[in-house]
């Protein structure tokens, strides 16, 4: 069984002053884009988890891993799968690549089991394991999100086909608890609609090729729009047209940025 496993964007993020809990509410809109991972499932004697790049870390410290054994669980099955990411989406980049990894796997598991994709079951796994696993499990590709991210408040109309580039400085990684606690000192960006980040500031100070990225996308012709994704470091800009976005793309590239032309999902 092969399943995509989509990259996100915000088109909006506000963010709310750290609460008791610790933690910073949000309300967000996200859409899934047609760029992404691929999940594979094969039989196996036990669990096991590979990945196409070397992610620096133990594969049970995978979120995919501990999505699978949470599963297993709660529903009180066997994991006979050898579970393969072929990894697309960059780390760092806000662009919520393990958090989709993980969906998938929920998703995937209880399809292979027969639960129903609305078993709130899958839910409570899904942000068990972070805030942003559970808008890949939403009924659409485009919702607006609160609480903490985990919150699912209403689907909205998918801009499906719109043409969107993302860019990155190669090996730029922001940490989205660093952009938190600078976002609790230096406050929220600027509003600059039609897309809203309120995490743009603190997401630069943490990671400045985010800026770097940020101002490329701003000078060039081509875009209609552009943001930060998330804490970063990615950013993505709407073109008019398919061929604008692959003319963005292939000069992102001349640039040495890591780039890729895509649509929304």
């Amino acid at each position: 069984m092969r399943l995509p496993s989509p990259a996100k964007i915000n088109l909006s993020l506000k963010v709310g002053a750290v609460d008791e809990t610790g933690y910073h509410p949000v309300d967000t809109v996200i859409h899934l884009l047609e760029f992404g991972d691929t999940i594979t499932f094969e039989p196996a004697d036990d669990l096991s988890v590979t990945c196409s790049v070397d992610l620096g870390i133990a594969p049970e410290k995978n979120l995919v891993y501990q999505a699978a054994i949470l599963m297993g669980e709660m529903f009180e099955k066997e994991l006979p799968f050898h579970i393969h990411i072929e990894k697309r989406i960059p780390h760092g980049a806000g662009l919520g690549g393990g958090s989709s990894n993980a969906a998938t796997v929920i998703s995937g598991l209880g399809h292979f089991w027969g639960i129903a994709v609305d078993d709130e079951r899958l839910l409570s796994v899904a942000r068990s394991l972070g805030s942003d696993v559970a808008v890949f499990l939403a009924p659409t590709t485009c919702s607006r999100m609160v609480g903490y991210g985990e919150v699912f408040e209403k689907s909205l109309p998918p801009r499906t086909g719109q043409p969107v580039v993302l860019v990155m400085v190669p090996d730029a990684h922001a940490s989205t608890v660093e952009v938190y606690q600078v976002f609790d000192r230096v406050g929220a960006s600027q509003p600059t609609p039609p897309l809203i980040n309120d995490l743009t500031k603190a997401s630069i100070e943490v990671c400045p090729a985010t800026g770097e990225a940020l101002e490329w996308f701003r000078a060039q012709s081509q875009t209609i729009a552009v943001q930060v994704s998330g804490s970063g470091a990615a950013c993505f800009a709407f073109t008019e047209s398919g061929e604008d976005a692959k003319a963005l793309a292939e000069a992102a590239d001349a640039q040495g940025f890591w780039s890729v032309a895509t649509t929304l999902g």
